[in-house]
Order: structure tokens, then sequence, then C-alpha cells
């Protein structure tokens, strides 16, 4: 046989840093040798024990109570038939229960030494100290045993238990269900009928005692096996009917069980149980956490800070399913628990924060000044996940002085001082800076008249204003005097007063002010934040039916103001129906992202919580998901931005700096944050789409200007007299016309096509000025010559008319000289008329030279546009190629004659 350490199982415990609640009890170290038994467990579970580790051949079990110990003598009795070698060894243990309800055990350091080895047959030993709990059980005792190797230095004795004695399992519990509402009520009558024959068709399926009385069904479940199926088929039913919705039967109602050791199944039952039914979370049993335990790891444990702190193992608590089965589809839950010291049980709400901590008079919130949406912008950039961790920091923080803390906390600028002033924000119409607003507000309705303030006015209200704030009795009771005497009909006055008498606990007095405040104000905004305090005060006061007429009052005097809508919703959760609560923070989440964080962690949502915090994982979830998407659409568009801007381009570095920031957003894990990451995505994908369109239009525009350019230079250079001497020039002209050609040709839709006539636009437009550098030496050559060629022409003709003039003109003198009688000059010139011709064609030469040249600046730019102008036309007569000449065929041969 080996030998079993029960350090195996230690190490195995969980460990916990901080332990919520300490219970002590018995443990048990189990070692056998083998097949354990099934049966052997089994008896441990029915009788309450909780498996705290397991490991090859032993075991560590915990009891809260005496039922280990008949356990013990129901396993006593059974091994004398069956004979079986384990060791059973009881000692005193405390079971530590940490923050998220994980438990481990704590024994003492000589017990936490031992081994041993299993025997022959079954061994029971018992610690000394729990030898007077054997008193208190007939039929169980011990006697003293020789000390045996490897166990702890104590004088351990042999536990003995009287065959004759059944010792059946004492755990029984006492079951109440109430439907809510009235079932008289013709709205109700219906639900209230479906779900109690739901809730009833459980209990008489399991076969379970029960009985009606005054609108609540009373059963009693006994033993753990029927408690454990009652829970888990209640529990699922329920969801599955909520999940069903008008389809089902579904109609919300309050449940609690308790032991029913010391307490009698009767009619009067829900009465000695002294609970506050209206307090109570519907749908999830109520039961204390010693019960939740005995539960399983099948079910999930949740606080209920309405009923007790949650620091005893016999506080209250309520579970549900931690996966419902084939009643219910699996849910999940957003971890987000607020600090416990914000609320007082059984303490009256704070008329300005709903919280419980403090009375209104001491509230943090008179510190305050002004709205502060500012406050929501912060909160939507933490994360949910880390909401947990600063709720603790933030409780530990409140351990001290609560209401001082949170005094000086609320205008705080760390993580956790957001947390505690959003939750002061949410109740901002509440509080004395909303009057400030109102009594400045030049507006004719809310909300938008909250941003249409004006100056201070009128004398006194504003320091009697301020003198409630600072608690000043006296001071405030002067300056009231003095404002009601100078000001009797105005509402300044009486809606203070509203305040003070609330602060004082006069309901009646607050309640009177408001409405005269409101018979003498003069706009809607003001009429429907005077209904707004009458809501709410009755609100405070528990009746949450009365202050839904109120509010809807209010909405019909400000029609889009969102809080009144808000506060039917809190209403509704306050009287347990938490469905149609959420339906209507449906409608506010839609229009206002951050109505997610401002529901998620309300106060005074605590009937509601885990109702609420379930849709809101299902809400999160999706926006989540539908994140994860946009950021890998982010991935793409970023992609696809590098694959068609450059990488210099000023718009390439700020659309990915938009981009980087988006994702961050990505990372936060708040639903403001993944709305904010969705409308941004949407914006940055239509101003790229826009961008991109843009740009196609402006290159298209670029190859259009560019293609005239080419066009243009070809068009002069095609005149340039000299072809064989354009070898670059023709490079860098077919290099353009290629890359211009490709980029009409090819659609720029396309990312790399986008890509690559981004880069060739810049190096078209660098070759196009090359190009117009070197055409201008070109257009100078190409100028100069066909001046050339034109006064060239013009001299000849004129030259030719000179030689032709020449010829007529050295006869013509000579005749002409005859005829005058002026022979001796005709005689000359015909003697010299060669010299005389010589001399006049030189002379005309260099006048057809000059006026050549004066005719042809002339004509010199008309006759190079029209030139031009016909080549474009294609006017320009062409040389027509000399047609070639078909080669002569060759003669055939003589046919040969046939023989």
């Amino acid at each position: 046989m080996s030998t079993l350490y029960i350090t195996h199982l230690l190490d195995k415990l969980p460990h916990v840093a901080t332990s919520r609640m300490v219970h002590s009890g018995i443990g048990v170290w189990v070692a056998w040798e083998g097949q354990l038994d099934a049966a052997f467990d089994g008896m441990l579970l029915d009788y309450g024990g909780f498996r705290m580790a397991d490991a090859l051949g032993q075991a560590l079990w915990f009891f809260c109570g005496d039922e280990g110990l008949r356990a013990l003598a129901r396993i006593h009795v059974w091994g004398r038939v069956n004979p079986m070698p384990i060791f059973i060894e009881v000692f005193p243990a405390s079971l530590l229960v940490g923050q998220k309800f994980d438990r481990t055990l704590s024994i003492s350091v000589e017990l936490s030494r031992q081994h041993t080895i299993p025997p022959e047959n079954l061994d029971i030993l018992i610690h000394p100290a729990l030898k007077p709990q054997l008193a208190g059980n007939p039929g169980l005792s011990s006697t003293p045993v020789k000390p045996a190797s490897g166990l702890a230095r104590v004088a351990f004795e042999r536990f003995e238990a009287d065959p004759g004695l059944s010792y059946e399992s004492g755990l029984s519990w006492l079951g109440v269900l109430r439907p809510l509402g009235d079932p008289l009520s013709r709205g109700t009558a219906e639900g209230w009928r479906n779900i109690a024959a739901e809730l009833h068709d459980i209990i008489d399926r399991l076969g379970l005692k029960f009985q009606r009385h005054e609108g609540f069904l009373l059963f009693e479940a006994g033993g753990l096996r029927v408690f454990r199926t009652w829970c888990r088929d209640t529990v699922a039913r329920v969801m599955r009917l909520k999940e069903e919705g008008e389809a089902g039967h579904y109609w919300p109602s309050v449940m609690a069980v308790v032991p029913s050791k010391g307490r009698t199944f009767g009619k009067d039952l829900p009465r000695r149980l002294g609970l506050d039914w209206d307090r109570l979370t519907p749908d999830f049993p109520h039961m204390s956490y010693r019960s939740a335990f005995l539960l399983g790891e099948e079910f999930r444990i949740h606080e209920a800070r309405a009923l007790s702190r949650g620091s005893n193992i016999d506080d209250w608590c309520n579970v549900s399913l931690v996966d419902a089965g084939e009643e219910s589809q699996a849910t999940g839950s957003l971890a987000v628990p607020l600090p416990s010291r914000l609320s007082v049980t059984d303490a009256k709400l704070c008329f300005y924060c709903g919280l419980s901590n403090h009375e209104p008079r001491h509230c943090p919130s008179k510190a305050l000044a002004g709205p502060r949406p500012e406050v929501w912008e912060r909160f939507g950039g933490l994360s949910v996940g880390g909401l947990e961790e600063l709720s603790g920091k933030l409780d530990a923080a409140l351990a001290a002085d609560p209401v001082g803390e949170m005094t000086r906390r609320v205008a705080g600028r760390e993580d956790m001082d957001t947390l505690l002033a959003a939750i002061f924000e949410i109740d901002l119409p509440c509080q004395l800076r909303m009057l400030e607003v109102v009594w400045r507000s030049r507006g004719k309705d809310l909300p938008a008249g909250q941003e249409q303030l004006g100056p201070r006015e009128g004398d006194y209200v504003w320091d009697a204003l301020a003198a409630l704030k600072e608690r000043n009795d006296e001071n405030y009771e002067n300056l009231m005097v003095q404002a009601l005497t100078k000001y009797p009909r105005a509402y300044q006055p009486k809606s203070l007063q509203g305040f003070a008498a609330m602060e004082a606990g006069d309901w009646v007095k607050a309640v009177y002010y408001w409405q005269e405040s409101g018979r003498l104000c003069y706009t809607a905004l003001q009429r429907a934040y005077f209904l707004w305090l009458q809501a709410r005060s009755l609100e405070v006061q528990g009746e949450s039916h009365k202050a839904i007429g109120l509010y809807r009052e209010v909405l019909r005097e400000s029609p889009k103001w969102a809080e009144p809508v808000y506060r039917q919703g809190v209403c509704l959760v306050k009287m347990g129906f938490t469905d149609q609560g959420l339906q209507l923070f449906g409608q506010l989440l839609a229009a206002d992202p951050s109505m997610f964080n401002r529901v998620m962690i309300d106060p005074e949502l605590e009937r509601g919580r885990l109702h609420i915090l379930s849709a809101l994982w299902r809400i999160w979830r999706q926006a989540q998901e539908e994140a994860a998407a946009r950021v890998a659409s982010l991935g793409e568009l970023s992609e696809s931005l590098r694959e068609r801007f450059l990488a210099d381009e000023p718009y390439l570095v700020e659309s990915e700096a938009r981009v980087q920031a988006l994702a961050g957003l990505g990372k936060v894990g708040n639903f403001v944050a993944f709305k904010r990451l969705e409308a941004g995505v949407a914006e940055i994908e239509a101003a790229v789409r826009k961008k991109i369109e843009a740009e196609v239009k402006v290159m298209q525009q670029a190859q259009a200007r560019q293609y005239e350019d080419l066009k243009s230079v070809q068009r002069e250079a095609a005149w340039f007299p000299f072809p064989s001497l354009l070898r670059e020039f023709n490079n860098d002209f077919n290099f353009s016309a290629t890359k211009l050609h490709w980029m009409r040709t090819n659609s720029l839709d396309v990312p790399a096509n986008f890509h690559k006539c981004r880069e060739y636009l810049p190096e078209v437009d660098e070759r196009i000025r090359t190009l117009r550098t070197r055409l201008i030496t070109l257009r100078i050559v190409r100028d100069s010559t066909f001046f050339c060629m034109l006064l060239g022409r013009n001299f000849m003709w004129m030259e030719v008319a000179g030689l032709g003039l020449s010829l007529v003109l050295v006869p013509l003198f000579v005749y002409l000289f005859q005829r005058s009688g002026q022979g001796w000059m005709a005689q000359m010139m015909d003697q010299q008329k060669w010299q005389l011709q010589k001399g006049l064609v030189i002379i005309l030469s260099i006048a057809a030279v000059a006026l050549a040249a004066i005719k042809t600046a002339l004509t010199f730019d008309s006759k190079k546009r029209k030139l031009f102008q016909l080549a474009e036309e294609g006017k320009l007569p062409v040389k027509k190629p000399k047609p070639r000449k078909k080669p002569r065929a060759k003669p055939k041969a003589a046919a040969k004659p046939k023989a």
C-alpha cells in the first residue's frame, strides 16, 4: 500500500487573498485503497458535504455543521455490512470564501503535515475538539485509540455509531413563491395566473407538500436532492418562459427558500421570514449562502445587497443556473459589481443621488456645480473588464469615511473617481445644480434649455441656495425670509423651500412647495422640472406606480427629454418588471450609447441587476463582435490606403493616424467605445471613398492635361527638319506616351493601378517639362529653318523679278534717251550696258534681299500659323508614292505536241 499525504490535497485548494466570509465547520480527510464505491460520495453529498479537493486515493471534504457527523454515522453503519479499506479523519476546519465565491479550507499546521496508509477495514478517527458536538447527536460516541504513525500528535478517538438508529439527514427547506402585481388587477390577472400554474407544476411534479395563502405559494422540500432539483427546474423553466416572450406564460415572481430547522410550515411563513418582498430580485431563488453552496457548481451565486451585506454564511443571496440546459439558452453576465459601501441595508435612498449610505442633507452632490457631460466621455474610455477591480479599490477607499471620501473624490480625475462621478451624474436632474440651471435657463423646454443660460438674477435666493448646500440653517432661514418678502410671487424661493422640506423628511411640504412653484412658473421647461421633482419624491417613497404617471406628464411638457423615459424604466425595475424596464432602456440606448453605461452602474436598479447585466451582456457581446469586425475592416482599409497612396503623402499619414486611433477604441472594451468605433469606421470609410473618387477625377484631369501637352509637343516637334537628331527627345516622349496610355486604358478603381498612376503622373510631368525645355531649342531651329526657307523663297521671286527688270530697264533707258535728244547719254549707256547691267543686278539683289527680309519678318507668324492649321486639318498636300513597276512575266514555253 502507498502512503497518502494530505498536503497533496491542500496544494490543490485555491488561494484566497481576501476572504469575504469565514465559517467554522468540520473537515473530513478520506483515504482509501483501490476503487471507492460510488455510493460513498453520494452519502456525503446528500448530507451537505462539499468536496474541496481530491487526488489519487484520497479526498478532502467540508461540512458546515453537525450534518457531517450524521453522514459519518451512516457510513459507519454501512461499513459494518460492507467492509471497505477506508481511512477517515474528522477535525475542525474553517471555510474561507473569496470575493468571487471561490472557497478554500484553513486547518492547523500540525494537521496539514499528516500522512497515512489506508487500513484494511473502515476506520474513522475524530479530533478531540469535536467531541462536544457528539453529545448533541444521539447514538454517536468515541473511544480512545493508540496514536497512529504519520498522524498529528493529537489524542484522536475512534468514531462509533449505534447501528440501531437511522441517522437520516436533517436537511430540509421551506419555500415561498409570490408572483408580482395584484392578482385582482385586470391587467395582471392572466399573467399572474399563468406563472403561478407553471411554478405549481414543478412543485406538483416533485411531489412536494404545498399550500396557497394570500397570493403566496408555500412548499416544503425534504432532502438536498429534491431541493437542488426544484432550484434547477424552476430557474430553467422561468428562463425558458422569458425566451418565449408573449407566446409563453412568463410573469415576474419572487422566491425565497429557508432551512426548515427551527421553523414550522404554516400560512404565516412569509411574515415570519421578515423579508421586504418588494426588494427581492424577480425570477431567482433567494436563500442563504450556506444553502447556495450546497447546490454545487451547477449554480452561480449572486449577492443580494438589498437584503444583506453578504459577509456571513447565513446572509441572503440568490442563485442562477450556469447552464440552463434544455430549458433555456445559456447566457453570460457582465461582471460589474458596485462598491458595497455605497449602500446600507434597509436604509432610505438619497433623493439627490439614489445611494443609501447617507442622508440627503449630507449628499456629496452638493459639492458639484453644473452638468458634467465630460464624465460620461471619460467613463466611455474605461474597460468593462477593469470595472470590477476599480469597484474594489473604491470600496476600500470608502472604508473609513464614506461620505467624506465621496465628497473629496467626486470631482477627481482618477479612474475610480470617474466611476464614482458617473454614479452621481445619473441623477443629475434631482440635484441642486439642476435647480441652478432651471433658474438661469432662457429656454422653453428640456433638454435644449440646459444650454441656454443667462446670468444670475434676483437677490437673496442665490445666497440661500449656497446656505442650503453648506447646511447653514440659520443663515438659510434669514435669507429665505428676505427672499419671500421681496419676491412673494416668484417660484424660486418656493422651489428652494421644497428641497429644504425634503431634507427635513417632510414630504408633504416638499410636494406642496413644488406644486406651488409649478403654478408660479411660466415656461414648459420649468413646469416639467417641478413635475419631475414631485415624481421623484413619490419614487423615493416607494410609490413607483404613481411616479410613473407623473413622469409621463413630464414627458408631455418636454417630449424630447430622455430623463422621464429613463426614470419610468427605473420605476418598473423597482416594481419587479425588469423586462418592461429594459424595453424603455433599449429605446434610449438606440439614441445615446452612453445610456448603456448609465444602466450598467445605476445603484437604484439593484432589484433587477441580474437581469439587466445579463441583457446588457448580450448587447455588449454583439457590439464587441461588431467592433472586432470593424477593427478587421480597419486593417483592410489601412492596407487599401497603403496600396493606393504613396508613402510620403500627407493624406496617408493623416488617415493612418485616424485608423490607429479608431483601432485603439476597439481595445477599450466599453460599449460607448465600440459605438464610437462603429461610427468612426463608417465616417472614415465614407471619407476615403470620397477622397478616392476626388483623386480619380483629379488624376483623370491631369491625364487629359498631359495628353494635350504631349499632343502640342508632338505637333511642334514634328516640324523639326532633322528628325535623326531627336533620339533623347523621342525617348522621353515615348516614355510619357507609354505611361499615359497605360493610365488612360487601365481602371483606377484597382488599388495597384491607382498607386501606379500616382507614381506615373509626376514622372510624366517631369518628362513633359524636360520635353518643353528641349522644345525651345527645337522651336528655334524649326523657326529659323522655316524663316530661312520663306526668306529664300521671297528673295528668289524678287531676284527673278529684279533680273527681269534689269534686262528691260537698260534698253528702255537707251531708247528713251535717244528719243529725248540725249544721244550722247544713250550712246554711252549702250557702250557701257554690261557694266550698267551688272551694277543694276547688284543693286536689285541687295534690294531684293532687304525686301525679302522685311516681307518674311512681317508675314512669318501668319504663315506659320496657317501652315500649322492646315497640318492639323490634314489639308497639306501629300506626295503620292510612285507606283511600283510590276515585273514582266516570263513567256510560257510552247506546248509540245502529243505523240
